[in-house]
């Protein structure tokens, strides 16, 4: 898919008229890049004591405090959906509960439990072993100007929203799209 991804990136610029590979394209291939290994690091972090990349970035959610599902899918960039699927699971395993929200008594608050609490603590023990391995081959100045950029993108990035889609044309009485 990866290989996939970079030739239709690649041929966006081409069939464009400019075969050159403009910076945005350098940039978005390189995060992209960059979330498949951390992905592939945290599963190598957290499948030793049975929990998932996925499950991971829920728990941590809840390492500050109780938040809501939806909460967590905004912070992880991930649809509430998939974030629900991981929580029930987290749910049945004991890792972490739900309880009615103060003021909204619709929407649950999860919050982790000592077991969660527990797993959390040996994820991050391995995370900050792996981390010292990577954060050891870069300076703390490269590490926060990397970091303010980036955070200045997502920004940017967040404020534009997604591209907009064309829109089809209306569909007459019998379901089929109008001629134009």
């Amino acid at each position: 898919m990866e290989v996939i991804d970079s030739i239709l990136s690649i041929w966006h610029v081409w069939a464009q008229g400019d075969c050159r590979m403009d910076a945005w394209t350098k940039f978005a291939e390189s995060i992209f890049r960059i979330n498949g290994l951390l992905i592939e690091a945290g599963e190598s972090i957290t499948g030793p004591i049975g929990q998932s990349s996925a499950r991971w970035q829920v728990l941590g959610g809840l390492g500050y405090g109780p938040k809501t599902v939806s909460e967590i899918a905004r912070d992880v960039a991930h649809a509430r959906q998939s974030v629900q699927r991981v929580a029930d699971v987290l749910a049945a395993e004991g890792l972490v509960a739900f309880s009615d929200k103060p003021g909204d008594r619709r929407t649950q608050l999860m919050s982790l439990t000592p077991a969660g609490r527990q797993v959390l603590g040996q994820i991050y023990a391995r995370q900050v072993e792996w981390s010292a391995r990577v954060v050891g081959q870069l300076s703390d100045d490269q590490l926060l100007s990397l970091a303010t950029a980036l955070q200045a993108i997502a920004e940017i990035v967040a404020a534009n929203g997604a591209p907009q889609e064309a829109t089809a044309p209306a569909a007459t009485k019998t379901g089929r799209p109008r001629r134009q």
